[in-house]
């Protein structure tokens, strides 16, 4: 009884939890985890062909890896890389600075201090989000960093190549040093003041953001990966980074809000803070180099047509510590 009596007090907090990822749209179109990842993701097999080696997407038939032909290839910055570990093992995710500094450097922050360390995933729905970092669960106290304004937009230079995909109404699709994008185009930057176009990352599968309250500027210290694709948050909730190794691990996360007894973060610690025979490399394929264009060839239907921006799986390579 005493069992029952917590579950269902732990199920009341979490309907009155203050950071929430909107969920009205994911209760709309609530339907089987086939078909969210057949329609609204990529598919798993195609984003991680071994489960215990997990890289990107397989090498484009003919392109050498990062080892052979540099030049092809962005290495992610080890400032940038957070190593993720649950039970079900450790995910690796790009931050991207030049979209969100402020939120970017708010997880740097938080990781370098080990403030992640124990706290639940609070808040899993299927085919949708897996959401961490809620402190009441364990009596931890008040994180003592301050709200954030949101950074759901960033001003993207034509600099900043963008290789187009696809369009979402007004704005076109497609990817920005490898991460998923939605922006105004090219055209328009020669009519602004600073020469630059409204963009902004979009919420693919792997996808990850803050959390926060209705108020837009009240993101703190909890953050979720997307295990769909809730194409609703895009603009509205700011999305920091992106998995490049181990959604799988993401995916197998305990369902709840909050799940009895819900998985935990065993760690979460920066590239460059890891013990250097703990490093893993990890490539991402250039998306405006001839290999990639070669690649979006290969990933055309019968009638010539792209898949959506999200069901294209950027190539990526990691070389863990053990190789």
């Amino acid at each position: 009884m005493r069992k029952i009596i917590l579950f269902l007090a732990l199920v009341l907090w979490a309907c009155g939890a203050p950071s929430q990822v909107d969920t009205a749209k994911a209760q709309e179109n609530k339907t089987d985890q086939s078909t969210v990842n057949n329609t609204d993701g990529v598919d798993a097999s195609v984003v991680e062909a071994d489960p215990n080696h997990p890289l990107g997407a397989a090498l484009p038939e003919g392109v050498p890896t990062p080892i052979d032909a540099a030049q092809l290839w962005r290495e992610v910055l080890p400032e940038n890389l957070l190593y993720m570990k649950t039970l079900h093992g450790i995910t690796l995710i790009e931050m991207a600075p030049e979209f969100a500094p402020n939120h970017v450097q708010r997880m740097r922050d938080l990781a370098s201090n080990g403030y992640f360390i124990g706290l639940p995933f609070h808040r899993v729905i299927k085919g949708f989000m897996a959401q961490a970092g809620d402190h009441t669960l364990v009596r931890r106290p008040d994180p003592t960093t301050p709200t954030m304004p949101g950074e759901f937009k960033f001003r993207r230079s034509p600099e900043q190549k963008m290789v187009v995909v696809g369009e979402d109404r007004s704005a076109n699709t497609g990817f920005v040093d490898g991460f998923a994008v939605a922006s105004q185009p090219d055209a328009l930057a020669m009519m602004t003041a600073d020469g630059k176009v409204r963009a902004w990352a979009l919420h693919c599968q792997g996808a990850a953001a803050m959390a926060r309250t209705s108020d837009p500027n009240s993101a703190n210290a909890q953050f979720y990966i997307t295990t769909g694709y809730p194409e609703w948050l895009n603009g509205q909730y700011t999305a920091w980074g992106r998995v490049r190794a181990g959604q799988l691990a993401v995916n197998e996360i305990k369902l709840g809000a909050p799940a009895y007894p819900p998985d935990m973060i065993d760690g979460l610690t920066l590239g460059n803070e890891m013990p250097a025979e703990k490093r893993a490399r990890v490539w991402v394929l250039r998306t405006d180099s001839t290999a990639f264009a070669t690649y979006l060839e290969q990933q055309k239907d019968t009638s010539g047509t792209l898949p959506g921006v999200c069901k294209i799986a950027v190539p990526v390579y990691v070389q863990w510590a053990s190789e």
